[in-house]
């Protein structure tokens, strides 16, 4: 009678640590299993910098996460293990085209290679700034703009741009459109021309500067925060 007792004491005993054991298993698969973004420029090839990725459904295009690349561009998503389902990644940047792709379960850890292009417009991830972009700890932040009419121009809605810039700024562009569509980087001047759209009228204009420096063949760029203003064309 003893011998049975212990035969089955033992059997639950084995049985309670083999669930451990496969409970133990599960919870570190869960918990080791992740996604990264890479975000390249598809024209240069060199990491996005400051790039705004977000990771969820179709439903909510967040819900696993919004968050900003780093100067490898890549951002990296934890803990997905218990997402089953399939997953919609959205990647946006001033000055480019925003850009989304669907994604199968996560099954497994693993790396995500999207490339945009320069432009505007498109699909936007609205993840929180970091301090290298366009606040105090970047150096880099418009102050102050001016807008004045060319008086060598021959057209009333042909203008000079000014902006006065906390930082070391090297280069500018200038749009009558937020997310700087068909808007092109030009070198900084004390004055830049610019042409506003056809008509008469109250226009927004919207200014961000940058520094952009090329070291060891890899584009570091310093961006500022959009600045606005506007012109009235008579």
């Amino acid at each position: 009678m003893n011998n049975k007792r212990n035969s089955t004491w033992s059997a639950c005993l084995l049985g309670a640590l083999l669930g451990v054991f496969s409970a133990s298993g599960v919870s570190f698969s869960a918990e080791d299993r992740w996604l990264e973004v890479h975000v390249l420029d598809k024209q240069t090839g060199n990491p996005v910098n400051q790039a705004a990725v977000c990771l969820g459904t179709t439903a909510r295009p967040d819900q696993f996460g919004a968050r900003r690349s780093d100067t490898d561009g890549v951002v990296r998503f934890e803990n997905l293990s218990q997402r089953p389902v399939a997953m919609l990644s959205t990647v946006s940047k001033s000055g480019y085209q925003g850009r989304q792709q669907l994604l199968e379960p996560l099954y497994q850890s693993r790396i995500l290679i999207i490339k945009v292009v320069s432009g505007g417009g498109g699909p936007q991830c609205d993840a929180p700034l970091t301090p290298a972009e366009g606040d105090a700890t970047s150096g880099l932040i418009i102050e102050h703009i001016t807008i004045k009419p060319d008086s060598a121009a021959d057209g009333s809605g042909q203008v000079l741009v000014s902006v006065q810039v906390s930082g070391d700024a090297n280069q500018i562009r200038i749009s009558e459109q937020a997310d700087f569509s068909e808007a092109t980087w030009q070198a900084l001047a004390p004055a830049v021309a610019y042409t506003t759209s056809q008509g008469k009228g109250v226009k927004q204009i919207h200014v961000q500067v940058r520094r952009q420096a090329r070291t060891r063949g890899a584009s570091i760029e310093v961006v500022s925060r959009p600045g606005k203003t506007t012109y009235t064309v008579h």
